[in-house]
């Protein structure tokens, strides 16, 4: 043979060797990052489980389950918040009998989209179907139905709060986080890692509000940068300081202070508060002699702590837990106290709650110097998702807190709450088409500001409801039965009377 001829046969035994061992490794690829998405999605860590997906998808586009796994992820990650569930119920036929969690994660769709009715009937066919087939967990499909019913009594109970998800371009598709209004300059102050990239992509913005809505936020370039974890900023409006965190020297307090539109580089607060150790989720007081904050140091997870100032010697006392009522064997964190500290306020996971981490207030008897067991702020405040860095405002009847529950824009939004008052609404729902009352169905009143938000009652026997709604609000109206709305309609009232204020207020439908 010449040596033309073996040497072409040669390159070809290269070139189909390297096209099987490129061919191989694909294949590996694809299922290393299968199996990754596999781990995400065991621990309910969707964004990541649906990139690796993803990715598997791009090699291969039939691979397996791929589909029917990007479609569970996308909704359960927020990328299909205001889509229907079409796209999932189309692999009912195919994995409905075949993949015991089907219904599971169908429940979960409906339990983040807060449909929990159809939560609850979805969890109830998974643990029926685990019951018979004995292949998936019945006690967590339990906990998942008791959960939906727990959150259907707080959503059909909403708290004296109204909540306005702000808009763009205050929330952004980043993350915001520690907002606090400053009301000597009327601006909001947060942290955002918009535009960023690192390991402390955080940065202070504030934003001012104008006529049109909240005005662009500008960055303070000169009070630094900071990691997620850090990113936590207080005003003590009595003095007009900014309060940041460090965490140099075991944990370090640092201000800054409004100068004309601007704001003065930080400088530490008192360099004996670095001795005791605080962490960043932090308050201070109006009189600068109170620190409250949240740390892991004890065994059951993060704990509230608190530091007297000494007015005497200027010492500050060694942080001590606060009192037992309030910490529990879960997380404590985000701590806020009334100007009059009378009232705490704190963000925790325990059990009994809407979502993961819930706002709870807790109040001092100054009679036998204790703090009450704590309540949750229930619903619209908090929400199936988590709730941090609830702060009030000077005026203590409105304040702000970030959320990543449904329809937020990025990973954390701010929202606005304020109190509010209500009056009674009653009356009949007619049926055109029978010509005689609605039966057996559900009102409900969604005030505009947040829509997920609703007031409900359900419509007797003799077509009649009745229900507590905001007294100065637009609603959006919705008749449903079984489930299902039937009927759309806008109704405003404006109202300052109070709750004694009984309106009558007919609906008919077809």
């Amino acid at each position: 043979m010449k040596s033309s001829q073996v040497y072409n046969q040669l390159r070809l035994t290269i070139t189909a060797l390297t096209i099987f061992w490129s061919l191989s490794t694909y294949g590996q690829k694809e299922v290393r990052l299968y199996d990754k998405a596999e781990e995400f999605l065991k621990n309910h860590r969707y964004s990541e489980a649906l990139n690796n997906y993803n990715e598997v998808q791009e090699i291969s586009p039939d691979f397996g389950d791929v589909p029917y796994k990007i479609s569970i992820t996308s909704y359960l990650s927020g990328k299909k918040d205001d889509d229907s569930v079409s796209d999932y119920l189309q692999f009912e036929n195919t994995y409905g009998s075949t993949d015991d969690h089907y219904y599971y994660w169908l429940g979960q769709i409906h339990l983040r989209r807060y449909e929990l009715d159809k939560a609850t009937a979805a969890f109830e066919k998974f643990q029926q179907n685990a019951g018979y087939t004995g292949g998936a967990d019945t006690e967590e499909s339990a906990e998942k139905i008791a959960h939906a019913v727990q959150l259907k009594n707080y959503f059909d109970n909403p708290d004296n709060y109204s909540i306005h998800q702000l808009e763009s371009p205050v929330n952004s598709a980043s993350a915001e986080l520690s907002p606090v209004y400053f009301e000597e300059k009327k601006e909001l102050l947060f942290a955002s890692n918009r535009g960023k990239s690192g390991e402390s992509p955080f940065v202070i913005y504030y934003a001012k509000s104008g006529a049109n809505g909240w005005e662009k936020p500008v960055e303070i370039p000169n009070l630094g940068n900071f990691s997620r974890k850090n990113a936590n900023i207080e005003v003590v409006n009595d003095d007009g300081k900014l309060f940041l965190f460090s965490d140099d020297k075991g944990g370090d307090l640092f201000y800054s202070q409004a100068s004309g539109t601007r704001w003065t580089t930080p400088v530490e607060f008192d360099a004996r508060v670095s001795n005791n150790h605080l962490a960043s989720h932090f308050f201070i007081n109006e009189h600068e002699d109170r620190i409250i904050f949240a740390s892991d140091e004890g065994s059951d997870g993060l704990d509230i702590y608190e530091s007297f100032k000494d007015p005497e010697s200027g010492k500050w006392s060694r942080p001590s837990p606060f009192y037992s009522s309030v910490n529990s064997e879960f997380n404590e964190d985000s701590p806020y106290l009334s100007p009059d500290e009378s009232t705490l306020y704190f963000c925790s996971d325990r059990p009994g709650g809407i979502g993961g981490y819930d706002v709870y207030v807790s109040k001092y008897n100054s009679e036998n110097f204790s703090w009450s067991e704590p309540e949750n702020m229930g619903w619209p405040i908090n929400s199936p998702n988590d709730e941090f860095h609830f702060k009030m405002n000077f005026d203590q009847t409105s304040g702000y807190f970030v959320s990543n529950r449904l329809h937020t824009k990025g990973d954390y939004d701010i929202y606005f709450f304020w109190e509010v008052e209500k009056v009674q609404v009653q009356g009949r729902i007619f049926d055109n088409q029978i010509k005689g009352p609605l039966t057996n169905a559900e009102i409900r009143f969604h005030p505009s500001q947040y829509l997920d938000e609703y007031f409900g009652s359900t419509i007797d026997n003799t077509g009649r409801y009745s229900t507590k709604i905001i007294s100065d609000e637009i609603f959006k109206v919705e008749i449903l039965l079984g489930g299902q709305i039937i009927h759309e309609e806008r109704f405003e009232i404006h109202d300052t009377s109070g709750e004694p204020t009984t309106h009558i207020k007919d609906f008919s439908v077809r």
